[in-house]
């Protein structure tokens, strides 16, 4: 009789359990559905936000709505400059190049300079964040096609000089890899992209590459630095570049002209190993380096002067003021480089040039 009233208590606790776990499951469905709805209630009352945001007369919305006449006139959402540009293009660019730089702030969590929701209203337009990552995509998918069509990568520079500049430098970054140098433009991802239309990285004629290979060594260039620092006093070896190539003066070794790429490429390295990121530095070899006089870049999270970002007189502004700071700085002057943008241009050949203004002192090509 015990065991016929255990069993009806244990089946009547069985069916209690059920139906409380039946209303759960209710519930939780019920939860999942309001908050659906609420995602998407948040979802158009942002929208209509946006949209009347940019409706707003302020500077930043003025510059934005120029980048849309831009983009409508030309075709495209990229601002490049060159002497002869108008004023007005030239300022547009400046603007362009700044946002870069505000969102480059806003990704390393600085995001007093430019807010999200305009950082969402420039992305619909489709905004080139990166110029860099945008030429090698758009070279890429030109090489890609070639490949597709010609089943080689046999292109002459008189056939074609942006591929042709395109091919030579892949190659010699994955050389360069191959030595142990940190190459930012030649990632695994890019490599695996490349390996996927079966890319041929070794170039025709073997003889005229420059270069020992696989064999030279971080540790042979850091050698040869610290020759470097004893015969000139200081690591600033591209200061020397321009002696040696006027033949003012000859370098004490013509290995020390390979030494500004050897900067280059620890100071991308180091990037990556202050983000953690795998790379060719530890702890030993920054430190060696560092004591040595070499110079860091600044993180991309700490402002630099000349990024546009101004603060504002907090005590004077008004209520557009408030609701706009950080965002509508439109005088900056320079790349994230430092680099005048008025400089900034595409050569005929389609590749991007940073040329040399009265107070610049870089010429950069890519």
């Amino acid at each position: 009789m015990s065991n016929i009233i255990s069993g009806l208590s244990a089946d009547h606790i069985a069916e209690r359990a059920k139906r409380e776990l039946d209303e759960a499951e209710a519930a939780v469905e019920n939860a999942q559905r309001q908050l659906q709805e609420a995602e998407e209630l948040h979802a158009r009352a942002k929208e209509r936000f946006v949209e009347a945001d940019l409706q707003r007369d302020c500077s930043w919305n003025k510059m934005y709505r120029k980048l849309l006449q831009y983009k409508a006139e030309n075709g495209e959402i990229l601002v490049l400059t060159t002497k002869d540009s108008a004023t007005d293009v030239k300022k547009l660019a400046k603007w362009v190049q700044n946002q870069r730089v505000h969102y480059k702030y806003f990704m390393n969590g600085d995001k007093k300079h430019i807010k999200e929701h305009r950082i969402e209203a420039l992305n619909r337009v489709g905004f080139v964040w990166n110029i860099l990552e945008h030429a090698w995509n758009s070279n890429f998918n030109i090489l890609e096609s070639y490949h597709a069509e010609h089943g080689n990568f046999d292109i002459p520079r008189r056939q074609s000089a942006k591929l042709n500049s395109f091919l030579t430098n892949l190659r010699k970054a994955m050389r360069r890899k191959k030595e142990g140098l940190f190459q930012k433009e030649l990632n695994e991802e890019r490599i695996n992209r490349l390996n996927s239309i079966d890319f041929v990285w070794e170039m025709k004629n073997p003889a005229r590459q420059r270069g020992g290979g696989e064999n030279v060594q971080f540790d042979h260039l850091y050698d040869l630095l610290v020759d470097f620092k004893e015969t000139y006093g200081h690591v600033q070896v591209s200061k020397m570049m321009p002696i040696w190539r006027g033949g003012d003066e000859k370098p004490a070794q013509k290995e020390y002209k390979r030494l500004p790429f050897f900067i280059a490429s620890v100071r991308s390295e180091h990037e990556q190993f202050v983000e953690g990121k795998p790379c060719a530095l530890d702890e030993e070899k920054v430190q060696k380096l560092t004591e040595l006089g070499v110079k860091w870049k600044k993180p991309a999270s700490e402002p630099r002067r000349s990024c546009g970002a101004k603060r504002k007189n907090t005590e004077k502004a008004d209520i557009d003021d408030e609701f706009d700071r950080g965002d509508d700085d439109d005088n900056g002057e320079t790349t994230n480089d430092g680099i005048p943008v008025d400089n900034v241009e595409m050569a005929n050949d389609g590749d991007i040039k940073i040329g040399l203004s009265d107070n610049a002192d870089p010429i950069v090509e890519i």
